[in-house]
């Protein structure tokens, strides 16, 4: 249900910019070069999408692989898109530089709607913004899924993914205000926003990616105004670590909300297939044979929040899928496509970062920054992982110079 309703119409959306990133190529081919920089980022990303479709086809569950979990939604065809939106909309920008400025200017209206959207949330737990907004199945459990305890979620599916795009359009802000592109202002109504509504979701991991973005950008220049800031985050994460009980666990697995557990299971899950992982959504695949390893002897289904399979006696059995994510980017990643997909990817990431970082709109990367920061102890999901991909195909290639509106 979250899939259909928070996933589904974002990667829709995505899809329909790729067909207008396409149509406006098209009228422009004959103006079009593809320079060197865009061809190796191809190569990289199809060296990628190879790996992930051999792990595909290898993988126990393939069709989980090609299609993601429902909430998810990041399997194969879901990179897919990801590595034509970030292609295409290179080019785009390289023919029409103009359109970075509107793109950002637009991403941020998205995220001022966002954070007002917080707010009502914080007041009222049932507002979800669904059809079936206000309507419990428990009393603590929306009709949409939603649990009291993850409210506010925004226009999101949990109030961590709505926490990283806060984080992410408050950095586009920021850029954007230096730039130009965006004026005090308005630059200032959004921060007055944005910044108040990612705290109310109380995720320690967009604050930590916002204030990494914060430093990264403003440097030892600004260091008056970063040294409070600095203090006021960390004080936030804190009270939000302490006040936050986690079924009577160690101070360790509170810290990390029991992350600790998960990359375990991970490194175990990886050494069992290192070279090319388990296929798209790896640690929901890997889970049963990890946690129950001593008890199956197949699994004969493995669905969005449950699995099925035959122990070692002959019963059939099914048991609870507690996330399909082991929160950590790296861990995930080789999960999934294994050492070799992870290799293909860290260059594809560091060929971008570096491409971002010598053009023209470098500042911009602090973006990518946050999402690799957000992503230590989160997870990349169809719900945003757009954004972060945005920013780096403002990859200066046109040698057009900034534009200011």
């Amino acid at each position: 249900m979250r899939g259909e309703i928070w996933t589904q119409p974002k990667v829709f959306a995505i899809s329909l910019i790729c067909i207008l990133n396409f149509l406006i190529l098209w009228e422009d081919r004959e103006n079009l070069k593809l320079p060197q920089g865009w061809k190796i980022s191809r190569l990289l990303w199809e060296i990628f999408l190879g790996i992930g479709l051999i792990a595909t086809l290898a993988s126990p569950f393939p069709w989980r692989s090609l299609f993601g979990q429902e909430q998810m939604g990041d399997g194969l065809l879901y990179w897919l898109l990801i590595a034509i939106f970030t292609l295409s909309n290179s080019l785009l920008l390289r023919l029409h530089p103009e359109l970075a400025c509107f793109q950002l200017q637009g991403l941020v209206i998205g995220g001022v709607i966002l954070a007002i959207s917080i707010f009502p949330q914080a007041i009222n737990w049932r507002i979800d913004y669904t059809a079936t907004t206000g309507q419990l199945i428990q009393d603590n459990i929306l009709r949409s899924t939603i649990f009291q305890n993850q409210q506010p979620i925004g226009l999101y599916s949990h109030r961590g993914h709505a926490s990283f795009v806060l984080a992410a359009v408050a950095v586009m802000t920021f850029v954007g205000w230096q730039w130009r592109w965006i004026d005090t202002p308005k630059a200032a109504t959004a921060g007055i926003l944005i910044i108040p509504a990612l705290l109310l979701t109380q995720t320690r991991a967009g604050l930590l990616a916002l204030l990494t973005a914060s430093i990264y950008l403003l440097g030892r220049q600004h260091y008056k105004l970063l040294v409070p800031a600095t203090l006021v985050c960390l004080l936030v994460i804190g009270i939000t670590t302490s006040t936050r009980q986690i079924n009577n666990f160690p101070l360790i697995k509170q810290i990390t909300s029991d992350r600790v557990y998960l990359w375990e299971m991970a490194n175990y899950g990886i050494s069992q297939r290192p070279l090319l992982g388990w296929g798209m959504n790896g640690f929901g695949a890997a889970y049963p044979y990890v946690r129950h390893s001593r008890t199956i002897a197949k699994v004969t289904r493995l669905g969005d929040f449950s699995f099925d399979f035959q122990d070692k006696n002959g019963q059939m059995q099914t048991r609870q899928l507690p996330t399909t994510k082991a929160h950590n980017l790296i861990l995930d990643t080789t999960l999934s496509v294994g050492l070799l997909g992870m290799t293909s990817y860290l260059a594809l990431l560091a060929l971008c970062l570096w491409q971002v970082f010598n053009s023209p709109y470098r500042g911009i990367e602090a973006v990518f920054i946050a999402y690799l920061v957000f992503t230590f102890n989160w997870f990349e999901c169809a719900q945003f992982t757009h954004l972060a991909w945005w920013s780096l195909s403002i990859c200066g290639m046109s040698r057009i110079p900034k534009i200011t509106p």
